[in-house]
């Protein structure tokens, strides 16, 4: 196959997949970004399908204002004394944080005053009166009741900050004020309003935090910031904020550097980093689906219904994950994800600071992964068969992915390799239908060369090798076989073409069935003559041994024939066979207007020579010594030495008797005897040899080998030969 264009392709796909990942054409990058971002998520979703969710060991629980405290306790939102009288409880309970993922941007009326000013309206007010209202309003006062429980301990209120310009309550103090020119190009998300806090919750002791959650382009929740900016001021996430107040730590900024330009990477808190984006984001650790934190109904904790020891030295955040308030989140690992555990993750993440980070050099990393990965399969998958490419097309994404899971898990490092798969499957189909399109056109071409010539079983080893038939002569040591019915024209006299071309037909098929059988290659039909040849297109190491067997199972075939001839009252056949051994050249040979897949040389012509011998020596099969050569499987006679015309070698002549298998006595004595008078013969020990040969004469008066040897003797005593002869016989004729 020819792996140029496969190799060349190859390196296209690995343009355009770099290409891919470093473009900055925002259309490309906001698609690949969405698949790298849609990949992310199947292998969170996989990795808790294949892990479980492990054991939490964490300092953070959860408050739920769940649909049981709604049904018990009464509609939400509560009053501010029952929020207090919760606040209360977890204080109580040994909580260090209480961090609520809720606003409280409003006042709660005072009842006793509300009464007091519809009493007043009614001119009923009398100085008793009023003296009691007094008296009574600070037991109302749940605003001041909810403040005095969130003073007691450190407490982190929920805050919005909105797009529009508009304002509602009141912020508390900034984190860090944007001073410089370079900070202030810092990419953080930028607001112009907010939701605040109640004004009479703005003191020193009560911290604030923003509960804002971006969902990606695709309405998906993977990260949350954990800065914002307003009017250069920056603000802390709830879950940052109450890190940082259970900490006691300040924080700030990590920037860097490059050029003219400051980029953020990170933040500071205390003496541990906080790898982030650009804007300060951070990809929400997820520990498994919701409820994996520790959840505890806020009914339950009211009614001191909790476990030893459920809030010492923890974080508690308080939210509702009840039907109807909408707080459930579209979420990387989860469709609906409780928005408070969200901001219970980060809290965990920010105490552990085991956030999964893409690091600045991320993006140069996934490129050289590309070109490396896709340069050596690029250069390698042409080589490679279907089957080895089908099985790397699941391996390599696997050995991908099980990389950057143990990167993920094990560094927090994510390295996107959703081009590096695409690469690869795509390399990999790619040759895979090239094979099958190549193969395709290979099968084609080498059935249309070969299929009339050898068997189905050739042809399909042949489309398993790599090899190319058929297209260069090429000299090898092969074995060829000629078979011609005697005397055709003589039979074929007086029968009509059609019924010559319809024996012809009955004689042929089986005769091709057999060479088929034996691993041979028909190259022509002549007339009545067979040539095949074996060791060509597939090499062969028993050519000569295939071909000797092909030969006695056509001379059995002609015996099986011989009562369906005469059923049809056609004449008997009878063929001579003639074999050769050696080198000679193979190939599709021919001109452009006919070409035939055959071999040349004068090994070839020694065969057909040796097959017009047969009738001479009146034998059926004849092979040359170079045939005969370490055959122990069979039973040769040596016949003659001869020469024949057109060649000055001499060729030793072998009558192919019998496997040896078949070997009777008989055989074997007539055998003993004729190679016995032989050698008289060939030792010129005339009398003894004419002696021996008429004895077998006349013991097997159908041999017509004994009597054309006692007339070559006759000839000899008349007319001996030189001194010096071979015992080698020059036939004059074909």
């Amino acid at each position: 196959m020819n792996k140029r264009f496969p190799i060349v392709f190859g390196l296209l796909l690995l343009a355009l997949a770099l290409w891919l990942r470093v473009t900055t054409i925002e259309s490309v990058q906001y698609w690949v970004s969405r698949l790298d971002s849609l990949t992310h998520d199947i292998q969170l979703r996989a990795q808790l399908l294949a892990r479980g969710v492990p054991p939490l060991k964490t300092s953070v629980v959860i408050v739920d204002v769940d649909n049981k405290s709604i049904d018990l306790e009464g509609r939400w939102p509560w009053s501010h004394v029952k929020m207090a009288q919760l606040v209360n409880t977890i204080q109580a309970e040994g909580a260090v944080v209480i961090a609520f993922d809720m606003t409280f941007t409003q006042s709660e009326q005072n009842i006793a005053d509300t009464v007091f000013n519809e009493i007043a309206l009614q001119n009923l007010v009398t100085p008793p009166i009023e003296n009691v209202f007094k008296q009574i309003a600070p037991f109302f006062d749940y605003d001041s009741q909810f403040l005095t429980s969130l003073t007691r301990g450190d407490s982190v209120l929920g805050l919005a900050f909105l797009l529009e310009p508009q304002t509602q309550g009141v912020l508390p103090p900034p984190d860090l004020v944007l001073k410089t020119q370079g900070e202030k190009n810092l990419d953080f998300y930028s607001m112009s309003g907010f939701m605040g806090i109640n004004p009479k919750f703005n003191i020193t002791t009560i911290h604030a935090g923003f509960i804002n959650i971006f969902t990606d382009e695709d309405g998906i929740i993977r990260r949350v910031p954990l800065l914002l900016s307003y009017n250069n001021n920056l603000y802390p996430s709830l879950a940052l904020e109450a890190v940082k107040v259970y900490l006691l730590k300040n924080i700030q900024l990590v920037t860097r550097s490059y050029g003219d330009d400051i980029r953020l990477e990170g933040i500071n808190i205390g003496k541990e980093t906080i790898p982030t984006d650009d804007k300060c984001q951070v990809i929400i650790p997820f520990r498994g689906p919701g409820h994996t934190f520790p959840y505890y109904s806020a009914v339950d904790v009211l009614h001191h219904k909790l476990p030893p020891d459920a809030f010492i030295g923890k974080i508690v955040f308080i939210g509702t994950t009840a039907i109807g308030i909408n707080d459930l989140k579209p979420t990387a690992i989860q469709s609906a994800f409780p928005g408070i555990e969200i901001n219970a993750t980060v809290a965990d993440g920010l105490l552990k600071n085991n956030f999964p980070y893409k690091p600045a050099w991320g993006l140069g990393a996934e490129a050289l992964l590309i070109l490396i990965l896709g340069l050596i399969l690029a250069i390698v998958f042409p080589y490679m068969g279907p089957r080895i490419l089908t099985l790397l097309i699941f391996l390599i994404p696997a050995l991908l992915v099980a990389g950057d899971n143990w990167l993920l898990r094990n560094m927090g490092l994510i390295i996107s390799v959703l081009i590096p798969i695409v690469l690869s499957v795509s390399l990999a189909m790619m040759n895979i239908m090239y094979g099958f399109l190549f193969e395709s056109r290979r099968r084609e071409q080498i059935k249309q060369i070969f299929g009339q010539y050898v068997p189905e079983k050739h042809i399909d080893e042949m489309l398993k090798s790599k090899t190319s038939y058929g297209l260069r002569g090429e000299d090898r040591e092969m074995t060829v076989l000629f078979s011609d019915i005697r005397n055709f024209t003589t039979l074929s006299e007086g029968m009509p073409a059609s019924q010559i071309k319809e024996m012809l037909s009955v004689f042929f098929t089986p005769m091709t069935e057999i060479i088929f059988k034996h691993m041979g290659t028909i190259d022509k039909y002549v007339g009545d003559l067979i040539m095949a040849f074996w060791g060509a297109p597939l090499k062969d190491k028993k050519h000569a041994e295939h071909a000797l067997n092909a030969a006695l199972d056509m001379q059995k075939e002609v015996i099986k024939l011989g009562p369906m001839l005469a059923e049809r009252k056609w004449p008997e056949i009878n063929i001579g066979i003639g074999i050769n051994t050696g080198m000679m050249s193979v190939g599709d040979m021919g001109s452009k207007f006919r070409r035939n897949y055959t071999v040349l040389g004068d090994a070839v012509n020694l065969a057909s020579r040796v097959e017009s011998l047969t009738k001479y020596y009146g034998v059926k099969i004849i092979a040359t010594g170079s045939t005969c050569e370490n055959q122990k499987k069979f039973v040769f006679r040596l016949l003659d030495r001869v020469r024949v015309k057109g060649k000055q070698e001499s060729v030793e002549l072998y009558q192919v008797i019998c496997k040896r298998s078949e070997l009777t006595e008989a055989i074997r004595k007539e055998v003993e005897l004729s190679e016995a008078a032989l050698n008289l013969y060939f030792q010129q020990k005339w009398d003894q040899a004419q002696a021996a040969f008429d004895s077998l004469s006349k013991d097997y008066p159908d041999v017509k080998l004994y009597p054309f040897y006692l007339k070559r003797i006759a000839e000899f005593v008349q007319d001996p030969p030189p001194t010096d002869w071979d015992g080698v016989y020059t036939h004059l004729s074909k």
